[in-house]
């Protein structure tokens, strides 16, 4: 009996191995160029689709879909079966086009929509979170597009709200969906065709970059006690 338990823990462990050398990091999106820069600094293999959105099929458990935008206007695949099924969703920068922002709604509780493109400087953590966790605490960016954003974020069923700029406005988040680690994480800032000052590249994007991919989501009792102090903590930085 002993023998057959070590048995199916092994097989166990090598599925997951398996699963994980099989895991694939697909990049899309209008705004490529640094995100993938930050890639290869990582020394991580990925394929490059060119489409501003990558079409989810295909795709399951443990699979990693960048995109990376600025401006555009296809039409949006629904990654709600991908997300449940385990694969993570990563969003940096966006579109100022309504049908995108509705999109993005179906995931999040958005704001900030009406103004269309603008910028407030400085990113800010809103905590050592582990989807941070490579994040300086504090940037000023060289260039101050890096930090244009065209909506932000407002607490949300199991997400939490990473960092935030000096308006200040939530710019970035991360959702937790099903019981198999899927997850979306969306950065507002636009890193992607604005991240060309070595300063900006290395001291923000690369690392916003490597914790995205390292990002693991809390379970969502969690979540819902750091939303909770997080709506609080929205409401005093407001107030002051």
């Amino acid at each position: 009996m002993r023998h057959f338990l070590w048995i199916c823990v092994l097989v166990a462990c090598l599925a997951l191995c398996a699963s994980m050398a099989s895991a694939t990091v697909v990049l899309g999106g209008t705004a490529q160029t640094y995100i993938a820069q930050a890639l290869q600094t990582l020394g991580v293999n990925y394929t490059d689709v060119n489409s501003m959105f990558v079409n989810p099929s295909g795709y399951g458990a443990g699979d990693t879909i960048i995109m990376s935008d600025d401006g555009g206007t296809d039409t949006p695949y629904d990654y709600t079966n991908f997300l449940n099924a385990g694969g993570h969703l990563i969003v940096a920068g966006g579109s100022n086009y309504d049908p995108y922002r509705a999109w993005v709604s179906n995931y999040f509780n958005i704001t900030n929509t009406s103004n269309g493109w603008y910028t407030d400087g400085a990113w800010h953590k809103n905590g050592n979170y582990q989807p941070t966790q490579f994040m300086p605490t504090d940037f000023t960016f060289s260039n101050n597009s890096m930090s244009f954003h065209m909506l932000s974020f407002l607490p949300t069923p199991n997400t939490l709200l990473l960092g935030h700029d000096d308006e200040p406005a939530d710019i970035a988040a991360i959702r937790a969906y099903g019981s198999n680690g899927g997850f979306f994480y969306y950065m507002a800032f636009d890193p992607g065709p604005y991240s060309n000052d070595p300063t900006d590249q290395n001291g923000w994007t690369v690392p916003f970059v490597k914790s995205a991919l390292a990002a693991e989501v809390p379970e969502p009792s969690t979540l819902a006690m750091l939303g909770s102090s997080l709506l609080g903590l929205g409401i005093w930085r407001r107030r002051k």
